[in-house]
């Protein structure tokens, strides 16, 4: 889906775009008529198209909208206009608890226990009222959380894996969910019910305690047979000082078997408040640290706010230098040099490469096609591109990658393929899956960057195109090792999302990737 800023779709003036994923993307926009800012979850057409979606999208969206809990993102409309299809739900600054566990990660810090009930707690009174309700979330995680700016606690999507669940994926028996966070019974393909949101809310509670979700694996159907048969790693062996409480907790919310566990999200948390004497009961969530994350599933985006203090302290500085230069010793600059644009085209086959665990690396690396496929499957490519003859004293002024794209097979899944900077070598020729990656396999923040430069939704025939211009200037200044791309699918495509992605074996120039960097020279 294209960008929709600046647009008007129905009363709705859509502003700047909050987020992407495979699923949606998410507008903040202008309801003049009440004067309010809301944010516009668009829905992409792919997801549409079959023929019982406008019944489902009806049922579904009455039941969310009638939702009216201080916890739930509130949906104020639903509708279609122009062929696209949205949700308007209310809009609100803050930060999501993705973001807010990624901050405790960097800073080597776990969450106190306090904050740990309280946001157990917020988002387990809102499941209990859902419930009650007969709605079933099936999709909780740290993405679809969000913290206020006054610290509520607020979860979101409430409905929308049920939504776009399409005829012919569920016959084709595939899940909906993120693996990481899927009850036993949903990796299994059943739709899963209110036991299932429990469980996946002790698998958030797990991670609020240890730092780590339970169950890790190299793919994400490897994931779903842990949850499915895997005993649970002890939450104690990774924070020793958690109470044992607390641990029998997130044992009997976290059991194989739905019987077994909490009867209803809110018992859950009253254990946990139980279990640590109740004195964490109260306990308001933290602030939010920024203004400009995400507001709903979509991941992954950097705040360009946090560039306005570094832009003002160079105004100043520059209008400072001009007052103190004599006005009668000011010149006319010379008129800026025309702009050139390099073309780096099909980087050698020992760059560009498929990563498939089940097939050695020596097999795919005279190949002009690699299969992308997610999330159930770790489908990854590299991309490294010699940039010797990038003048280092040359000003870039964009640089963009293009890759084309076809399906895989005759229809097409919703799918978004998600961009990342590679921040370790490595070499198709000597190298196998497992090293030199880490275990297990490609880890945030080791092996890639963990902030994605670029999400571009799947278009059946279409090219990707990637805004890589920052990391381009940083490879040029040294900043960082020019160790390439990596490109693989967004955590909320489709199990069955299959692509092709061409590589430089392609013998037709214009299908092999390509980088082009304008540059200007310096005076």
């Amino acid at each position: 889906m294209f960008d929709l800023s600046g647009r008007t779709i129905g009363r709705y003036r859509i502003g700047e775009r909050l987020g992407q994923g495979g699923m949606a993307q998410v507008y903040k926009a202008y309801q003049p008529g009440l004067d309010r800012y809301v944010a516009l979850k668009i829905l992409h057409p792919h997801l549409t198209t079959d023929e019982d979606f406008a019944m489902r999208f009806q049922r579904e969206g009455r039941a969310i909208a009638a939702l009216e809990h201080p916890n739930i993102v509130r949906v104020y409309d639903f509708d279609t206009v122009d062929d696209l299809t949205f949700l308007v739900m209310e809009y609100l600054e803050g930060i999501s608890l993705k973001a807010r566990l990624r901050e405790l990660a960097n800073q080597q810090e776990q969450m106190a226990l306090p904050e740990v009930v309280a946001i157990v707690y917020a988002l387990a009174e809102a499941l209990e009222y859902a419930h009650r309700k007969g709605v079933i979330h099936r999709d909780i995680k740290p993405s679809n959380v969000l913290i206020t700016s006054d610290g509520r606690v607020v979860l979101t999507d409430f409905g929308i894996a049920r939504m776009i669940e399409a005829t012919a994926i569920t016959e084709g028996s595939a899940t909906l969910g993120t693996p990481a966070y899927m009850s036993p019974e949903q990796g299994r393909g059943k739709p899963g019910d209110a036991r299932s949101d429990i469980y996946s809310l002790g698998v958030l509670l797990y991670q609020l305690c240890t730092g780590q979700v339970p169950f890790d694996a190299d793919t994400p159907y490897a994931v779903i047979l842990k949850h499915i048969s895997a005993p649970l790693p002890s939450a104690r062996s990774l924070r020793p000082e958690l109470p044992e409480a607390v641990e029998r907790v997130i044992l009997k919310a976290l059991a194989k078997d739905p019987e077994d566990r909490f009867p209803t999200a809110l018992s859950l948390a009253e254990a946990l408040c139980q279990a640590l004497d109740g004195t964490a009961l109260g306990t308001t969530a933290p602030e939010a640290m920024a203004n400009e994350e995400e507001h709903a599933a979509a991941p992954h985006r950097r705040s360009r706010w946090m560039l306005l203090p570094i832009a003002a302290v160079l105004m100043f500085g520059a209008g400072l230098l001009a007052l103190l230069q004599p006005w009668h010793q000011a010149t006319t600059p010379p008129p800026p040099a025309s702009p050139e644009v390099l073309v780096f085209s099909g980087p050698a086959q020992t760059a560009d490469t498929w990563l498939d665990p089940d097939v050695p690396d020596s097999v795919w690396g005279q190949a002009d096609l690699v299969h992308l496929q997610g999330p159930l499957t770790p489908d990854r490519v590299l991309l490294r591109f010699d940039l010797s003859e990038l003048p280092p004293d040359a000003k870039v002024l964009t640089a963009t990658l293009t890759l084309q794209v076809t399906l895989w097979g005759e229809e097409s899944f919703p799918g978004a393929a998600v961009l990342y900077r590679v921040l370790t070598p490595w070499d198709a020729a000597t190298a196998n899956y497992n090293f030199p990656w880490v275990q297990p396999g490609l880890a945030a923040g080791v092996d890639y960057d963990a902030t994605p430069l670029a999400i571009q939704p799947l278009e059946p025939k279409d090219s990707l195109r990637f805004e890589v211009t920052q990391v381009v200037r940083d490879w040029q200044s040294g900043a960082w090792a020019n160790e390439g791309f990596v490109i693989m699918m967004s955590e909320d495509s489709h199990n069955m999302a299959h692509w092709w992605v061409s590589l430089s074996e392609q013998t037709d120039a214009q299908a092999q990737p390509t980088l082009r960097i304008a540059i200007q020279a310096l005076p």
